[in-house]
């Protein structure tokens, strides 16, 4: 077995991204990896977390690695994985997962880390031709600080992975597991279909215009009018500058929080070329009796300022996604492109996210990223016998997602 490949915890980001990227990575491609100074840049000392030891356990099972160093807390861990895949897992061709938390800890972190392995490590064995779907069942937090909402998921990630290629994922939420407003546990089951065959590049190019606008609220609802009413008011002030010359279509939905300190907004922009860019804020400060009128002010503003923002540099991926679709242009066949957008004419840098994906991929698989987003994939999976691959694109000309054959034969 080759020396673990070291990975200091503290580079750029220095947070849980490292840990789940390099992790899942290392479980596809049974690269052993050592990971020193866990979460280093983290308030409290880092080490691993309840959400963490979830994720990194899961994945060591799943790829029958032999870890040491795991445990809460912990600040080092090696991580090698004995086969791509497990024998043994019935859920391998279609089946039910159970993961479990016992603290509100992000339900959709956990899915970060393990839905890059579910997607792609049945590929190329005897049961990969059919498609049977896995239902991941999460149980934690579905909408927690500092974290995609299950919302997020729904209206944004799993729409933006069908247009690159992958196949639709389905969100059943059973019930909604907060960080505020006192802890609570709550589940989701997301329904996947893995990948047959390797994922084709993907060329996100031009975003198209402003279609229509979707805000998700919720909220106690004795706050659902006001929360109305100031979402109606800020498309009334913003509609000029956010859609250039289109009139989107714009449809709000409210949602009982069922607590007087719980207040969610989530705004999405869907183009003309499929393109889903989102920006949201679960209320993670005081909320004082009486200040309500100025907490959903404050709540409006901050998410529509933050689209407005997204949709100013023109690109193809909101900040959260780009950093997200890292280990599918890293897993590719071919090179796949995401066009970040400008913004006073200079191309708009990653996010320290998104540029901490692209050093631990580099450092796994040895994949680089240039200045315009692009990335040469590993093909992962591509040693098996397949007849085609195709290039997905989306641009303005064409207002739909095209699939280019290439290399046919």
């Amino acid at each position: 077995m080759a020396n673990p490949i070291h990975l200091e915890g503290t580079t750029l980001e220095g947070g849980g991204q490292l840990l789940r990227l390099a992790t899942c990575l290392s479980a596809l491609t049974s690269t052993p990896i050592n990971i020193t100074t866990i979460r280093g840049k983290r308030f409290g000392g880092g080490g691993l977390k309840a959400q963490h030891l979830t994720s990194v356990q899961w994945l060591g099972n799943a790829s029958n690695a032999r870890m040491s160093g795991v445990g809460l807390k912990s600040k080092e861990i090696t991580f090698t994985p004995q086969s791509r895949i497990a024998s043994g897992l019935e859920w391998r061709n279609g089946g039910d997962v159970h993961i479990k938390q016992n603290t509100p800890g992000s339900v959709n972190l956990v899915l970060q880390a393990v839905l890059p392995y579910i997607l792609f490590a049945n590929i190329g064995s005897a049961d990969a031709k059919v498609k049977k779907k896995i239902r991941v069942k999460i149980t934690g937090g579905t909408n927690v600080s500092n974290s995609p909402s299950c919302d997020y998921v729904e209206q944004v990630l799993a729409p933006m992975l069908s247009l690159i290629g992958i196949p639709p994922i389905e969100t059943q939420i059973h019930s909604r597991g907060w960080s505020q407003g006192g802890a609570r546990l709550g589940s989701v089951t997301y329904s996947i279909t893995p990948l047959t065959k390797p994922l084709p590049a993907f060329q996100l190019f031009e975003r198209g215009d402003v279609k229509s606008i979707r805000a998700t609220i919720i909220a106690p609802k004795e706050a659902e009018q006001r929360f109305r009413d100031e979402v109606d008011v800020m498309f009334e002030r913003r509609e000029e500058g956010m859609f250039r010359s289109t009139q989107p279509d714009v449809q709000i939905t409210f949602e009982d929080s069922m607590h007087e300190k719980r207040f969610y907004l989530l705004l999405v922009a869907t183009t003309t070329t499929g393109v889903k860019l989102g920006r949201d804020w679960l209320y993670d400060h005081v909320v004082r009796v009486g200040k309500i009128d100025s907490i959903i002010s404050s709540i409006v503003k901050k998410v529509f300022n933050d689209l407005i923002e997204e949709l100013d540099h023109e690109g193809c991926a909101d900040e959260y996604m780009r950093d997200q679709l890292v280990v599918f242009q890293a897993l590719a066949v071919g090179k796949s492109n995401v066009y970040g957008g400008k913004r006073k004419e200079v191309l708009l840098e990653p996010s320290l996210h998104a540029k901490t994906a692209h050093w631990v991929a580099k450092e796994l698989i040895d994949v680089h990223f240039d200045d315009d987003g692009g990335c040469e994939g590993i093909a992962f999976g591509a040693d098996q016998d397949y007849n085609t691959a195709e290039s997905v694109v989306v641009d303005e000309t064409a207002s739909v997602l095209k699939k280019l054959k290439v290399d046919k034969d």
